[in-house]
């Protein structure tokens, strides 16, 4: 496999210092200095090697959605098939499967789409995947349970996983995402009649 050209390598390291940036700013606030201060170069650099704002927001939302996309196909890939959509739920709320710093970058995302919208279409793209992922996997489940059940089962655990993880930076304790669990799993298992 061939080296990585050096582009692509500051490319890199711009794209998670902007995601960094956005962590803790906001996508407003991730500024061109903010994202030169927080990569170590020259804002000249990053003009170079990714482009202006926009396109470092276009390079950013589009790994965003790759590595969100590539991490739930992983998951799904490695499920069991004794009780996949079980399984998937317990490593949706398991400690340690959330990166705090990919929850702020996806709120920020969320938010900022209410002000374009086409950022906002991409998201509800990008949730509209999520669901569909979740509702594949309660499908070899419950096989005989109607689309629509399955395709609320989907939502609702989607909403009670985004919920808790939105709630992550804040330090939640273990009692919530143990609640959630349990209710993912209760919604889950509303299927079995």
């Amino acid at each position: 496999m061939p080296r990585p050209t050096k582009k692509s390598e500051r490319r890199a390291q711009i794209l998670d210092a902007f995601e960094r940036a956005v962590s803790r700013y906001g996508l407003d606030g991730a500024t061109l200095d903010r994202v030169s201060e927080e990569a170590g170069l020259a804002r000249a650099l990053i003009r170079h090697n990714v482009g202006n704002r926009e396109d470092l927001i276009e390079a950013f939302t589009k790994r965003f959605m790759e590595n969100s996309d590539a991490a739930m196909a992983s998951m799904v890939d490695h499920l069991p098939t004794e009780k996949p959509s079980t399984a998937m739920v317990n490593w949706l709320f398991q400690p340690g499967s959330s990166d705090t710093q990919l929850i702020l970058a996806s709120s920020a995302l969320i938010m900022a789409g209410a002000h374009d919208r086409q950022l906002a279409k991409r998201m509800r793209e990008w949730t509209d995947a999520f669901i569909a992922r979740i509702e594949g996997v309660v499908k070899q489940d419950y096989p005989k349970a109607s689309r629509e059940a399955r395709r609320a089962v989907a939502t609702g655990i989607s909403g009670i996983y985004f919920n808790s993880q939105s709630l992550a930076p804040l330090g939640v304790d273990t009692a919530l995402r143990t609640r959630s669990h349990d209710a993912a799993l209760r919604l889950l298992h509303t299927l079995d009649g």
